[in-house]
């Protein structure tokens, strides 16, 4: 039992020793690692259509540290996890899509509006046609549930229809 110990505590002491060593190699590396994460942020940024996700992070158009909750909790089916990937990197089939990318359109104008170039960001919150009637159903929906949840958290009895 006690060469076990003496064996162990010299081990330790090498890989110690080892780990000096390997500190200035280590920083090398951790410095490579960060310049090639760089090029590719870069390299990612400057796509025209996969680009628009990184350079509304960086306009802070959007939550950069809320952005990837959700895929920490793991809680989604594959295929619903790459639709919403897919919808960020905005490469659903719109005709803007279809386009500046896959070039079989000639007309990037939204269906319904007719005006504006119909993106995934235009179709989630910019249409005039879609505010008119979805967004107002889904504003209420909303303001209804947080009324809910606020009168379930003060302990307010709601009636039946509520």
């Amino acid at each position: 039992m006690n060469s076990i110990l003496k064996s162990a505590a010299k081990i330790l002491e090498e890989l110690n020793q080892l780990n000096g060593m390997n500190d200035a190699k280590q920083d090398g590396m951790q410095h490579t690692k960060e310049r090639l994460g760089e090029v590719i942020k870069k390299k990612w940024k400057n796509k025209v259509m996969h680009g628009q996700y990184i350079r509304n992070m960086e306009r802070q158009l959007i939550s950069e540290e809320d952005t990837f909750l959700w895929l920490s909790k793991g809680d989604l089916k594959a295929e619903t996890e790459s639709e919403i990937v897919a919808g960020k990197d905005q490469t659903l089939n719109t005709k803007y899509y279809a386009t500046k990318i896959l070039h079989t359109e000639t007309d990037s104008k939204g269906r319904l509006c007719q005006q504006h170039d119909e993106t995934i960001d235009h179709i989630i919150s910019a249409s005039l046609i879609i505010a008119k009637e979805k967004y107002v159903k889904r504003h209420d929906k909303l303001s209804a549930q947080i009324h809910f949840n606020i009168c379930k958290e003060i302990g307010v009895q709601l009636d039946k229809k509520h």
